[in-house]
């Protein structure tokens, strides 16, 4: 009887009191449809009790790693995304820029993933740079991730969170950075398009070289961030590389720094921009030879 019970009830480690049972040996739970369940030892004898709702997870943290004062600060994100424009900008002004990071966001909105780098296991985050380039009078916050958010709800989830971690340190402004690809009958001539949170940002975009959009969707928290910046009474704009696709187009990400160059009018020397993209190994095209049907796959992607 024992055995066969044992294969249907969970067996759980939970000390024995006199409340429960005073028989010695091992315990167990049995959930009920009833929403009740009961805890049994082994000679049978049982106390029966309601169960409580099933905790909730909630994963979303932002890890301090030192708290910076800053001066009126602009938040600039470059996220991946179409050819790792945004992300590869970011990247190189936090390589560039004289940057402290001081905080990390980890989030269940990121993908399941696990990125490794040289046989070490590293979880999706956000990470967050401070930096003043010279001629800037406030800081800049830099922020970069290996991933957006996986799932439509999880982009404005990480959205909201992003924006209050942004108001909660003075945030005026809100930057992002992406691609807009062109269609293969258009002529590749690296302008930048952007779209802004209102008219005079704008005219901002237009009187600095960007060329506005004129309908069609910025996809994901590179349009979001921006567009949802007014609700927590803060501006933005979205300024996009034009490309024609594929894993990483520098020319595009020199052609945003150019126009945050001209907006902002801080100086940064993009001669080793090229250069500094090949150095980044999440930026690699991978070295993988893919399996064919014959053998066997790696499941490393």
């Amino acid at each position: 009887m024992r055995s066969s019970m044992s294969s249907v009830l969970t067996k759980v480690a939970i000390p024995r009191t006199p409340k429960l049972s005073k028989a010695k040996g091992k315990t167990w739970i049995l959930p009920l449809p009833t929403g009740t369940a009961s805890i049994m030892s082994d000679n049978l004898s049982t106390v029966r009790f309601k169960l409580g709702p099933p905790p909730i997870c909630k994963m979303s943290r932002f890890n301090y790693l030192c708290r910076p004062r800053l001066k009126r600060p602009v938040l600039i994100a470059g996220l991946p995304g179409i050819a790792n424009i945004g992300k590869l900008a970011a990247e190189y002004l936090i390589h560039k820029l004289r940057t402290t990071k001081f905080a990390e966001l980890y989030s269940e909105h990121f993908p399941e993933w696990a990125i490794q780098e040289n046989g070490t296991l590293k979880t999706i985050k956000m990470d967050f740079f401070r930096a003043r380039p010279s001629k800037l009078k406030h800081d800049l916050i830099l922020a970069t991730a290996d991933a957006q958010a996986a799932t439509p709800v999880g982009q404005y989830v990480l959205t909201g969170e992003i924006l209050d971690f942004a108001k909660k340190h003075g945030v005026e402004f809100v930057v992002t950075m992406a691609a807009y690809v062109l269609s293969q009958n258009e002529p590749l001539n690296r302008t930048v398009v952007g779209a802004a949170s209102d008219s005079e940002l704008s005219k901002l975009l237009k009187d600095n070289g960007v060329s506005l959009l004129d309908g069609g969707m910025i996809v994901g928290m590179n349009g979001l961030l921006p567009a949802l910046a007014a609700s927590r009474g803060m501006r933005g704009f979205c300024v996009l590389g034009t490309t024609k696709g594929g894993l990483l187009d520098a020319r595009a990400s020199e052609a945003i720094l150019r126009a945050l160059q001209s907006m902002f009018g801080f100086d940064i020397d993009l001669r080793e921009l090229h250069q500094h993209a090949l150095s980044l190994p999440r930026l690699k095209p991978s070295a993988l030879k893919l399996p064919s049907f014959e053998e066997e796959p790696s499941y490393i992607r």
